[in-house]
Order: C-alpha cells, then structure tokens, then sequence
C-alpha cells in the first residue's frame, strides 16, 4: 500500500470528500494531512510559510475542529513551520514570536498532533531540546541534492524521522536508493505532482518570501510580487512549453511502482496555495493521481497537466490527454539508469528530453490542425 499525504482542506466538507478517495482505490491511500494556520489568526507564529489564504478565520477553534475531524476519521496531522527563512537571533520580535510558538505546540499537544515540518535548522535544534515529544519531519526546503548532504544532515539532525528530498533529485532514483540505504531508520517521502522545472534558480527563495498580502513602494509591488510563479515559472512556460513539460521533474501515476522497488513506499500531493479556489479541481486531480496508479486506463483521457500543479491551468496542455503522449514521455526506466547524470549533462551531452519534447509539440500541432480542419465554416448572414 502506498501512503500519500495531501493539502488539509479547509471545511470539514471538504475534508470528507478528500477522504473519501481512500473508498475508491486499491493500492494507495491518504494517511496523513498536512496545514499551517492564516498570519491573520491568534496562534500564527510567523515560522509557517504564507499559504494559508483563509484570512476570515482568526480564531483557533475553527482550525480545531478540523484537526479533530481529521484524526477522529484516522488520518494523521501534520503542522508545517516550514519557511526557509533565516531566524534572526536579534529581531527584537523573537521572544514573543517563540511564546506564541510555545501555545501553538500546548493546543496542537492537547489535540494529539505530534507531527511538524520544518526548514530551518535553528528551529530543528530548538524544537528537539524543548518540545521533543513532536515528531520533527524535515522539509524539502533545506534543498539537500548530494548524500553526504544527507548522511552530515543526519549527523547534526539523528532525531528527525522523515524527510523530503530536494525536488531537482526526484529523478535520480540511483541517490534515492543510496538515500534510503544510508538512512534506513529514517522515512522518506517523495512529492509527485508538484511540476517545478528542474534546476529553478528560485526556489529556495521563493520559499522564503510568500507573501499574503501586496506591498507597494512608489506604487511599485516588484520586490514583494518577484517570486510570484507567473513571474518565472509561467513566463518560462509560455517561451518553452513543451520542455517545461518534459522537465517538470513530475512522478506520474505510472511511475510510482520504479520507486516503490527503490524502497519509498511514501508520497506527497501538493497544492495548498489553491485550496480555497479550486478546491474541487485539486480534489479531482488527486482522486485521478491514485485511480492511475491502480490502472492506467482509468486515466487515458484525463488531461496530463492534471497531473502536473505548476502546469494545472496550462489551456494548451488542457488538449492533451495521457493517451495522448504517454508513449512520448520520457520514460522513468531512462532514469533509473541515468538519472545521475541529469545535473551535469541535460541539454549538453544528453538530449533524451528535449527529443521527447519536439516528439509532443508535434503530436499537439498534429492535434490542433486536425481540430482547425473539422470545423465547419458558416459565412455570415448578410441583410
């Protein structure tokens, strides 16, 4: 059976069609969600990223109620403090940000949460010597891409249980099975669907600086809106559509059995920043994702960037279906035997992507001219 986590929706509605996935596939099954408060609300502490988006809700009693449906119906919950971003010893706000901290991990204590996600080492320390009956998970923002990286990260951090490898190492299933070799007592898991482009230079502060709100200088919002995903994810996209597609760095449906045999047996859906939205988008992609690991056919014509978070609203790709293009996709066996290589010869002595990218740029030219041909032209009426 393969565990996913996934976004904790934001209504106990919500959370039960979420949930209910779990009755409709064989080999997976949601286990755990995961969530971080709105700045807005009591008990924010400002270690969380700025994704939450529910403002309206200040008050910890409406999040309580969903941490207690959640665990009450057998899923576990997992608190994110995950920004990335730097604690500063003398920001005179510090103190009081750890009290607010210190009432944050009493409530989630008394609710049965014992589960958090960081990326910050000085909060990994601080949190193991004062509250270490949590189970400290570290976050994919801490960017680790070599095994030393992880081996030294698990001799300064031996207390952390679980892990995310960086996004840029997903592919390189050889790191991956070292990975779980050398940290054989430490959980693993893998986000799937995520879509950021392979070697983004961005991501980590990107990370670092969401933002809820819009700042202005001068009536300028570029220093508060530079790491907005339409800012380089989406312009990239337009300009090279189809390699984006091909470099997203995604774990299709049809994959996740190469990584089970590397001995990760653990997965993430992302897509918290939509909750409120498109929630019934996000819900659709999910209950898709695990119905095509039970069959590829139960997906064929489903649209392959719902598959893919970053590309999810991509109208071109919208044409495209699994059936499609699976056959053009680079293939996760390619990987298997080269994905090491990808760091250093992507684009230079490897092109095995870039192929599979003109192949589908010309399948979805194919497919648009045959749509252009078959409708049919109606003059207008003339008076």
């Amino acid at each position: 059976m393969y565990q996913f986590s996934a976004p904790m929706p934001y209504t106990i509605e919500d959370i039960k069609k979420l949930l209910d996935i779990n009755k409709h596939v064989e080999k997976s099954k949601i286990t755990s969600l995961f969530f971080s408060l709105p700045s807005t609300n009591e008990l924010f502490t400002g270690f969380e990223q700025k994704r939450n988006i529910f403002f309206h809700k200040t008050n910890w009693e409406y999040w309580k109620k969903l941490i207690i449906y959640c665990l009450n119906s057998g899923v576990d919950i997992i608190y994110l403090l995950n920004s990335p971003k730097g604690i500063s010893i003398e920001n005179p706000e510090l103190e009081q940000q750890l009290e607010k901290l210190d009432k944050l991990l009493n409530e989630l204590r008394k609710q049965g949460v014992n589960k958090l996600r960081i990326a910050n080492h000085n909060l990994l320390s601080y949190l193991n010597k004062h509250y270490n009956d949590f189970n400290l998970y570290a976050s994919t923002s801490f960017e680790l891409k070599t095994l030393c990286e992880y081996k030294n990260f698990m001799f300064v951090h031996p207390y952390v249980k679980q892990i995310i490898p960086a996004h840029d190492c997903i592919r390189n299933i050889k790191l991956l099975k070292n990975i779980k070799k050398s940290l054989f007592d430490t959980d693993i898991e893998l986000m799937v669907n995520e879509g950021c482009i392979n070697g983004c230079p961005l991501r980590t502060n990107h990370a670092s600086n969401y933002l809820d709100k819009n700042i202005l200088y001068r009536n300028d919002n570029t220093l508060s809106s530079f790491y907005d995903s339409e800012f380089f994810c989406g312009r990239y996209a337009e300009k090279n559509l189809f390699h984006t597609l091909i470099k997203s760095n995604n774990i299709f449906p049809w994959d996740i059995e190469t990584y089970a045999k590397a001995g990760i047996k653990k997965f993430k859906l992302v897509g918290r920043d939509s909750l409120k939205k498109n929630i019934e988008t996000y819900l659709k992609s999910y209950f898709y994702y695990l119905k095509g690991i039970d069959n590829i056919k139960e997906i064929e014509n489903i649209s392959v960037n719902t598959f893919i978070y970053h590309l999810s609203d991509n109208t071109a790709l919208k044409k495209l279906t699994v059936k499609d293009i699976y056959k053009y996709l680079p293939k996760i066996k390619h990987f298997d035997k080269y994905g090491e290589y990808c760091s250093y010869q992507c684009g230079i002595d490897c092109l095995y992507c870039y192929k599979c990218a003109e192949k589908i740029q010309k399948i979805y030219e194919k497919k648009m001219n045959k749509i252009a041909k078959s409708r049919i032209y109606i003059p207008a009426c003339k008076i």
